[in-house]
C-alpha cells in the first residue's frame, strides 16, 4: 500500500526485487549505495493538520524562500506566476500530508528543468527554512510530520537528480540473464 500511494514518484518507489538488483549492481561496481537519512515516521493520526493551516503556511514559507540569498534567486527566476505556483504547492502538500489527491504534477521533472542552477546544498537550505517556518507556525507534532516528509522528499529528489549508476562494463552474456528472462 505504501508503494502504491507513491507510484507517481515512478522509479523512486522501487519494488523489493528492483532494490535488490540495484544493490547487486552497486556492489559489483565498487560504488556504495547512498544511505538515506534516518527520519522519524509520524502517523497522520498523531498529526492534526488542516487545509487552512497549509493555505497559511505555504505562502509564509515561500516568502522566506524568496528572501533567502542562496535559494531565493533560483526560485524567482524559475517561477513566473507566484500565485499559481503557491496554489500548486498547497495542492502538493495537501496531497502528501492529507491524501487529498489534488496535486497532479511531477516534482522530479519540475526540478530537473532547473538542474543547471540547483545544487545539493540548496536542498539543505530549503529544509532549514522549512523547519524554521513550520516550527513557528504549527504545533510540534504537525511541524515534525511536515519536516520528516520534506526530508524524505528532498532525499528522493536528490537521488533522482544527481545519482547515476556507472555504465555496465560490457554487454550481458547469456549466463548473466536470469532464467526467467531467457526465451
Amino acid at each position: 500500500a505504501r508503494c502504491a500511494r507513491n507510484r507517481r514518484w515512478g522509479s523512486l518507489c522501487a519494488s523489493a526485487a528492483q532494490s535488490r538488483r540495484l544493490g547487486r549492481a552497486l556492489a559489483g561496481s565498487g560504488h556504495r549505495r547512498p544511505q538515506p537519512r534516518q527520519v522519524p515516521i509520524i502517523l497522520a493520526l498523531d498529526c492534526p493538520l488542516s487545509e487552512a493551516q497549509l493555505e497559511a503556511l505555504i505562502p509564509r514559507f515561500y516568502a522566506r524562500v524568496r528572501e533567502d540569498g542562496l535559494i531565493g534567486p533560483v526560485f524567482d527566476d524559475a517561477i513566473g506566476d507566484w500565485d499559481a505556483h503557491l496554489e500548486k504547492l498547497i495542492d502538493f502538500w495537501s496531497s502528501v500530508m492529507l491524501t487529498s489527491g489534488r496535486y497532479k504534477g511531477n516534482p522530479v521533472a519540475a526540478h530537473a528543468r532547473h538542474l543547471a542552477r540547483i545544487t545539493p546544498p540548496m536542498f539543505d537550505r530549503w529544509l532549514a527554512l522549512w523547519a524554521e517556518v513550520t516550527d513557528q507556525a504549527l504545533a510540534p507534532p504537525a511541524a515534525a510530520a511536515l519536516q520528516a516528509k520534506a526530508a524524505r522528499i528532498a532525499e528522493s529528489l536528490k537521488l533522482a537528480l544527481y545519482f547515476r549508476l556507472p555504465p555496465a562494463p560490457g554487454p550481458l552474456s547469456a549466463a548473466a540473464v536470469p532464467a526467467s528472462r531467457k526465451d
